[in-house]
């Protein structure tokens, strides 16, 4: 239903650059060259602090953070335990290296410590903002308590987690048709993901409001990640993340990327005719808004009524262009790449759509 721009992880380490309050101390220095981004820098001024006795927790935290966002997440192990071992107090840096050991166990394929580092960090409660990533990166990847009666499932694909509330469920018919979709949308892009995605099934709405999760279904798909409700389309979660690991788009846009989300969701509805009847239902009529200006802002129809647009539009573009121009153009995802790729035919295509859309 939407893609989250930001990764979990990502997101989560980009919260953890402020940098908490200090007293003077060695480590200053470091905090200074983490805020900017040189994390080479950190690195290789702390290794020669810790070498010249010069030890403390912020300069271990330092390090081992810098190597985390460096994805030398071995490499960042001692570092991350020494922080914590020289803060027994469970202070703000001991937080912080927990978040981080947390990330680097996870992307090291280590889910259950992942989970473990991640719930000491959040029970010390030292610090808004390392709290908050601790129970974000719980919740989002399926590791708090809240999921202890949810059931692991692992197809050819996908690594599901199911909620323990779904009744009268079969795990083999999902995992089976969902690879099947799979095999279905990769064809159709060329390519995928190079690791199974990891898949998280609510009951519904009201179980995910339960644990703090925003609205379902929604993909990140650098994290390989996908949250769903169950009812909702096979294909269209799945899109985002094979999408976005086939093409590598580098400009992404709501009305394409959510458009070819719908239009390969697997459903065989007519989106144009479901974008007409719904508009043509709505008590309060949706305005009457321009292809181009959905283009520039996805925000200005509501998504009841943007998402089949989308999904029509981008049907009519493979339909007229054909499928190899569409993946052409859709790694520049931007109004100006379209008029490249399709030339003077997209405007053309552009009045006669808007024209049967708002008939």
């Amino acid at each position: 239903m939407r893609i989250l721009m930001a990764g979990v992880l990502f997101f989560l380490l980009m919260v953890g650059m402020g940098v908490q309050a200090q007293e003077v101390g060695p480590a200053d220095a470091l905090w200074e060259i983490y805020k900017q981004g040189d994390f080479e820098g950190v690195v290789l001024q702390g290794k020669a602090m810790l070498i010249t006795d010069n030890e403390t927790a912020q300069v271990n935290l330092a390090v081992g953070r810098s190597l985390v966002h460096l994805d030398k997440f071995d490499e960042a192990f001692p570092y991350l335990k020494r922080a914590a071992e020289l803060d027994p107090q469970k202070n703000w840096v001991y937080a912080w290296a927990q978040v981080y050991l947390g990330i680097s166990h996870f992307k090291t394929g280590q889910e259950k410590r992942a989970g473990q580092a991640w719930i000491l960090a959040r029970d010390c409660n030292a610090t808004r903002n390392a709290t908050r990533s601790a129970e974000n990166n719980l919740n989002y990847l399926g590791l708090s308590e809240f999921f202890e009666q949810w059931k692991s499932f692992e197809s050819e694909h996908f690594k599901f987690r199911f909620s323990g509330r779904l009744q009268d469920f079969n795990r083999v018919d999902f995992a089976r048709s969902h690879d099947q979709a799979y095999g279905i949308i990769t064809k159709w892009f060329g390519g995928g993901p190079d690791q199974k995605i990891r898949f998280l099934l609510w009951s519904s709405q009201e179980e995910a409001d339960e644990a703090g999760m925003p609205t379902m279904g929604f993909s990140r798909p650098e994290e390989y990640l996908t949250h769903a409700v169950l009812g909702q389309t096979v294909g269209h979660e799945m899109t985002h993340i094979i999408s976005r690991h086939a093409m590598k788009p580098t400009v992404i846009s709501g009305l394409i990327n959510e458009g070819v989300a719908v239009h390969m969701d697997l459903t065989g509805r007519d989106q144009m005719q479901r974008a007409i009847n719904l508009m043509a239902e709505a008590k309060v009529k949706p305005l009457k808004v321009s292809i181009p200006a959905l283009w520039l802002d996805w925000s200005l129809l509501p998504d009841l009524y943007s998402y089949p647009v989308a999904g029509a539009f981008v049907g009519m573009l493979v339909e007229n262009g054909g499928k190899e121009k569409f993946l052409e153009f859709f790694v520049d995802q931007s109004f100006g790449h379209a008029q490249e790729v399709y030339g003077s035919d997209l405007q053309t295509w552009i009045d006669d759509f808007e024209k049967e859309l708002y008939q």
